[in-house]
């Protein structure tokens, strides 16, 4: 897995978020100073929150974002959070990703006019990430690529590339909700694989996410030995 790190003209990026950019409009800065855990349901993250106008009280800023902040500390006008949020699926829709397994991490930084994006998946995945804006006519720079390691103690851990690429577009698609907003067969044609091929990733990467949870070993046979029965 890779990180891409993208920077964009804010008025660029209001745009490619589907427009609603006064909250962003009204920061000098938003800066995450740590990323606590991330992946395609969302992210727990510590970040700072400057308003241009000082005067903003935190719980004006807490009910204009989409996502649950604690404050932490607040000094000269500036607030330090714990902030926890979902992915926004405007941004894909906008770019016309729904098909790419790879995930956008949330939360946005925003300094100086300028706005930065994340986004995490395979070598290909980032190649169609930037396509897509590159063909768009969103003008941005790319920061850094890198490698993208998971916490120590995620249980994504467990999982090859081909089944965490899986199980990740499972659920950003929808194939966990209930009711299920798309098919296993469908999902499998977004992803380019046989319906056979999607099921048997799917459920290896179920099972060693499950015995991961659970503090269960692999068995021999790839799943944990809680299920190997």
């Amino acid at each position: 897995m890779r990180r891409l790190r993208v920077e964009l003209p804010l008025d660029d990026f209001v745009r490619l978020k589907g427009g609603g950019g006064g909250f962003y409009r009204a920061l000098e800065s938003f800066v995450v100073l740590q990323t606590l855990r991330a992946g395609p349901e969302g992210a727990t993250s510590i970040v700072r929150i400057r308003p241009k106008d000082p005067s903003v009280r935190f719980e004006t800023i807490a009910r204009m974002i989409m996502g649950a902040l604690q404050l932490l500390d607040r000094e000269d006008g500036t607030y330090t959070c714990l902030m926890k949020i979902r992915p926004s699926s405007e941004i894909r829709r906008q770019l016309g990703l729904k098909q790419n397994p790879g995930f956008l991490v949330p939360p946005l930084e925003v300094e100086n006019e300028r706005a930065r994006i994340t986004f995490v998946g395979s070598a290909s995945d980032i190649a169609r990430f930037l396509a897509s804006l590159r063909s768009r006519g969103y003008r941005h720079r790319v920061v850094s690529i890198s490698d993208y390691r998971l916490a120590p103690n995620s249980p994504l851990n467990a999982l090859t590339d081909k089944q965490r690429r899986v199980v990740c577009a499972a659920y950003e698609e929808g194939y966990y909700d209930r009711p299920r907003r798309v098919s296993s067969k469908a999902l499998a044609g977004r992803l380019g694989l046989s319906s056979s091929t999607f099921v048997n990733h799917r459920l290896k990467a179920e099972r060693r996410l499950l015995g991961a949870i659970l503090g269960q070993e692999p068995s021999a046979r790839g799943g944990p030995a809680l299920l190997s029965r």
